[in-house]
């Protein structure tokens, strides 16, 4: 009388576990929320006034950066050299050291911006703007060196946008693909790249991301929300396309090991020195870079991957 009860204990517990195993094989990934600050009730929410970087740095808890420097030319977060997931790098307008954007209300103090990137898991970089206008590739160079982040956002103040293309200019394409977004608006968001080189033409119009036209309406919170979900959605857009990549990887009949197995030796020796801007592999890279926007002419191939 107490083995039924037992086995129908055990059959209880199988389907159980079963449907839970089932249930988490069917559930989607889910998007990571975007997560708003906590403030307390008798802090003031907005309002920072420093007379200079060192001192902004101190009332918010930064390091001067580049470290040892005799003048600073930016302000990072503690972890600044150990996060190597997110970082926010802010180009503010000229102004007062607790302002990033003089021409916007609440939503150009720095303290709630700096808020909401320590709650979404942002380390920052707040850059000097004299700094950055005297020396753009120099000061960006000192201060980003540093970081081992692999997804930088940032954020440009209005009419900051061609001091950061001048940031750009000397800086080596594997090195700038890591910056995915560049947040713009106003005049910013009209801003030609055709005059840029070519590898940072491409990165650029597909990195850049307008603000709507009615953000500086909102409410303060909801705008800081709205910059982040833009943020992350680029974030996300650009880690589906790499996904997509490298899962074309596997139909690759050229390029993979058994591929090259199959080849008798004077072929092998025939396809060193073949057009690698057209082959298998380059095809592919070019049909994804389309995909994300990167690419100026819209002229790349469209075809499978196959033998030539």
């Amino acid at each position: 009388s107490l083995v039924e009860p037992s086995r129908a204990m055990l059959r209880c517990l199988a389907g159980i576990c079963g449907s839970s195993v089932a249930a988490a094989e069917e559930r989607p990934a889910e998007r990571r929320p975007v997560v708003k600050p906590i403030c307390r009730l008798d802090e003031e929410e907005n309002s920072l006034k420093a007379a200079s970087l060192r001192e902004l740095a101190t009332r918010v808890g930064f390091d001067p950066a580049p470290p040892g420097a005799a003048e600073p030319v930016a302000i990072v977060s503690r972890k600044f050299q150990n996060n190597s997931a997110r970082l926010l790098v802010v180009v503010p307008s000229p102004g007062e050291a607790g302002v990033w954007d003089a021409s916007l209300g609440q939503q150009g103090a720095l303290p709630p911006l700096l808020r909401w990137a320590e709650a979404n898991g942002y380390e920052v970089a707040v850059f000097k703007h004299e700094a950055l206008k005297a020396e753009p590739a120099t000061t960006w160079d000192r201060v980003l060196k540093g970081s081992p982040a692999g997804c930088v956002s940032v954020v440009v103040a209005a009419g900051m946008m061609q001091y950061v293309e001048a940031a750009l200019l000397p800086v080596h394409p594997l090195l700038f693909t890591r910056l995915r977004t560049f947040c713009v608006r106003g005049e910013d968001a009209m801003r030609s790249f055709s005059k840029l080189p070519g590898e940072l033409q491409r990165h650029l119009t597909g990195a850049v991301a307008t603000l709507p036209a009615s953000w500086e309406q909102l409410e303060s919170q909801v705008s800081f929300q709205v910059l982040f979900e833009l943020l992350q959605e680029r974030d996300e857009e650009f880690q589906n396309l790499e996904a997509l990549k490298y899962s074309g990887f596997q139909t690759l009949k050229e390029n993979d090991m058994p591929g090259l197995k199959r080849m008798g030796m004077e072929q092998r020796i025939k396809r060193l020195d073949r057009d690698r801007d057209n082959d298998e592999l380059a095809r592919l890279l070019k049909k994804h870079d389309k995909a994300s926007g990167r690419t100026v002419d819209g002229a790349d191939s469209e075809n499978e991957p196959g033998i030539d």
